[in-house]
């Protein structure tokens, strides 16, 4: 299945109410300090960086609907499926090491992804496993920062 987008309308579009609804979220979603210390606002460079993302989006809308110039490409269902896979595979990897951690994500969502990209090489999926594992144990002793773990592996 093959079909034409115009990129220009489309980016445009998303972007726009994408940056939109991020603008009405942030009130709620980025508290102000308790106190007024002087400092800047935690909402001024989110704010500054989605109203750009506003304004070239609306240029973007501008140059589409306006002026007629807008990029087209054909999108190839067959030659996209892999990527589309792919993204899945890291969404699916960001919502479980949301929800269960970060090690059983590594343990499920990588030896998918290395077998769909044709690896078959036990030794592979071992070193994977173990740099997931050790990356873990790196970012929370060393760095100090908290992964999302699992009971059993220092979560």
């Amino acid at each position: 299945m093959k079909f034409k987008i115009k990129t220009y309308f489309w980016s445009g579009l998303v972007m726009g109410l994408l940056s939109v609804a991020m603008l009405l979220a942030m009130p709620s979603q980025v508290r102000l300090p308790m106190y007024d210390s002087g400092a800047p606002s935690p909402r001024i460079i989110p704010g500054v960086c989605l109203v750009g993302v506003l304004i070239c989006s609306a240029a973007l809308l501008v140059q589409s609907l306006v002026f007629k110039k807008d990029k087209i490409i054909e999108f190839d269902w067959k030659k996209e499926k892999p990527c589309i896979f792919m993204i899945i595979l890291l969404c699916l990897f960001t919502a479980l090491t949301i929800n269960v951690g970060f090690v059983p994500a590594v343990v499920v969502v990588f030896p998918v992804m290395l077998f769909y990209c044709g690896e078959r090489k036990p030794f592979i999926y071992i070193f994977t496993l173990v740099s997931g594992i050790g990356i873990f144990y790196l970012f929370r002793y060393v760095f100090h920062v908290s992964l999302p773990g699992f009971p059993g592996f220092g979560g």
